[in-house]
């Protein structure tokens, strides 16, 4: 299996355009740890990024355990 990504990271608002979220979804999401983002100093007022490559990671590792659900199914048929 072979995944790319075009970046890194990405805004909430970028995210929820490729999503389909709302930002007040994402950022509930981030709150709850589910979405990983860019570490920023205290007081700062950059954006707050998501971490793309996790979610792929994450993604990958989930087609990779319904791949291995699936093939244990065939073969006990």
């Amino acid at each position: 299996m072979q995944i790319t990504i075009d970046t890194p990271y990405v805004t909430v608002g970028e995210y929820a355009k490729r999503s389909g979220q709302s930002d007040s979804a994402i950022r509930r999401e981030i709150d709850l740890g589910r979405y990983i983002i860019r570490p920023k100093t205290e007081g700062s007022k950059s954006a707050v990024l998501i971490n793309m490559v996790h979610i792929l990671m994450e993604a990958a590792e989930q087609a990779e355990r319904a791949r291995g659900q699936h093939s244990k199914r065939v073969v006990n048929k």
